[in-house]
C-alpha cells in the first residue's frame, strides 16, 4: 500500500480556506483508491482525539498559531516527523511550506517529493517585505527540491514557465455536485431567492472587499449585499470594511458560515461578487458556478479561465465605476436570463471541474513517481 504524507496547511476537516476543501475532497477520495494517508494537522485546529476522517489518518502536531509562524514551524515539524516514519511520499500544499522541501531529498532520498501551488502567496499584501521573501524563498525550493509539481490553474502554469523556465503539471481545483436549498434559515438576515449580492472568502485586502461595498453604495439598490466571512489574521482589515459599509442596513455581515447556511446563501444569491486581484483557482468562484449563481469578478487569469464560455460579467481590477455598471446589469437580468445562465454554469463545472478527475490525475502521478 502506498503511503503518502500531506502537509502544508491547516488540515481537515474543511471549514473555511481553499487548499483545506481541496485536500479534503481530493485526499478522502485517494484513501477510497487504497492509499495509506496521512494527513499532519495543525493541532488548534481540529477537536482533541480526531484520529481518522474520511479514511485519511490525522497526525496533530503543534504550532505557534501567529500570522508569521503558524505555517512554516508546523510544516517543520512534519517533515521532521515525516523523515521518521519514511512514507513513500511526501506532498507538500503551498509554495511557502516549500521551504523545507530539500529536507526529504537529502535525509531520505527515495521518498518522492510533490509540491501543489495554489497562489502566489509571496505576493499577498498581508506579509511585510521579510515574510513575502522566506515564502519566495519557499518557492524556489520547490522548483529545486521537489520532484513533481503541480499547479492549480493556468495562469500559475504559465507563470513558472516564464518565470522560472519550469513545467508544471496542471489539475485544476473540482467541485462536488451540490443541491440548492430554499431560503428558510437565512430568513433571519431577511433574505429572500435572488435578493442579494453575495461575496463569500477570507478577509484579506487581496480579496478587494472595499471595492464591493463602494461599487454598491454609488446609487441605492434594490438588491442588498451579503458579506460572507472574516478576518484570516489581524482584525483591522474587516473594521475597516465595516466602517465603509456606514452601518448601512443593506450590507449584512454574516461572519463565518458553514454548511445547511452557506448552502442556502449560495443557492438564493442573485450573483457571486468577487473583486480579488490577486487567486489561485478560487473554490468559492468555483462553488457560485456549481449553484449556477451570475458571476461578476474582476477579470484576472483564473477568473477568465473558470468563467471563459459564460456570459459572465466582469470588470478591471480596482475600477469601483464598472462594478457598480456590472451589479445594475446584474438587478435588470431577466429570470430567464439568469436561469440559462444557471444551466450553463452548472453544465461547465460538471465536466471541466471534477474531483474525480483531479483524484486520477494525482493517482496517475503518484503511481509514475513510484514506477508504476
Amino acid at each position: 500500500m502506498t503511503k503518502i504524507a500531506v502537509t502544508g496547511f491547516r488540515g481537515v476537516p474543511a471549514t473555511w480556506g481553499g487548499i483545506e476543501h481541496h485536500c479534503e475532497n481530493l485526499y478522502s477520495r485517494l484513501a477510497e483508491k487504497g492509499y495509506d494517508i496521512t494527513i499532519y494537522v495543525r493541532s488548534y485546529y481540529i477537536p482533541k482525539g480526531m484520529s481518522r476522517y474520511k479514511g485519511m489518518k490525522i497526525k496533530p502536531l503543534p504550532t505557534l498559531n501567529f500570522k508569521y509562524t503558524d505555517a512554516l514551524l508546523h510544516t517543520l515539524i512534519s517533515i521532521v516527523h515525516i523523515l521518521f516514519t519514511n512514507p513513500d511520499i511526501v506532498h507538500i500544499h503551498g509554495v511557502g511550506p516549500c521551504f523545507f522541501s530539500w529536507m526529504p531529498r537529502v535525509f531520505r532520498p527515495r521518498m518522492k517529493v510533490f509540491m501543489t501551488c495554489h497562489g502566489l502567496d509571496w505576493q499577498r499584501k498581508k506579509w511585510p517585505l521579510w515574510a513575502s521573501r522566506l515564502i519566495y524563498l519557499g518557492e524556489l525550493s520547490a522548483i529545486l527540491f521537489a520532484q513533481y509539481r503541480i499547479v492549480v490553474s493556468r495562469e500559475l502554469q504559465n507563470y513558472f514557465i516564464s518565470e522560472h523556465g519550469i513545467e508544471t503539471v496542471y489539475i485544476p481545483n473540482g467541485m462536488t455536485p451540490l443541491h440548492h436549498s430554499a431560503p428558510n434559515l437565512i430568513k433571519r438576515w431577511d433574505l429572500s431567492v435572488r435578493s442579494y449580492f453575495l461575496c463569500v472568502g477570507r478577509m484579506v485586502p487581496e480579496k478587494r472587499l472595499e471595492d464591493v461595498i463602494k461599487a454598491y453604495l454609488v446609487k441605492p439598490r434594490k438588491s442588498r449585499l451579503v458579506i460572507v466571512g472574516d478576518n484570516a489574521a489581524s482584525g483591522q482589515y474587516m473594521s475597516g470594511l465595516r466602517k465603509l459599509a456606514e452601518n448601512n442596513p443593506s450590507i449584512i455581515f454574516t461572519g463565518y458560515r458553514f454548511g445547511a447556511v452557506l448552502q442556502e446563501l449560495f443557492s438564493n444569491a442573485r450573483a457571486f461578487v468577487a473583486a480579488s486581484e490577486l487567486e489561485g483557482l478560487p473554490i468559492t468562484l468555483l462553488e457560485a458556478l456549481s449553484y449556477g449563481v451570475m458571476c461578476v469578478t474582476s477579470d484576472i487569469g483564473p477568473h477568465r479561465e473558470v468563467a471563459e464560455t459564460l456570459q459572465a460579467l466582469s470588470f478591471p481590477v480596482g475600477d469601483i465605476q464598472a462594478i457598480s455598471t456590472c451589479l445594475d446589469l446584474v438587478e435588470t437580468m431577466t429570470e430567464h436570463r439568469l436561469d440559462d445562465f444557471k444551466q450553463a454554469a452548472i453544465s461547465l463545472i460538471s465536466t471541466r471541474f471534477n474531483w474525480d478527475t483531479a483524484c486520477g490525475e494525482h493517482d496517475r502521478l503518484y503511481q509514475k513517481s513510484l514506477g508504476n
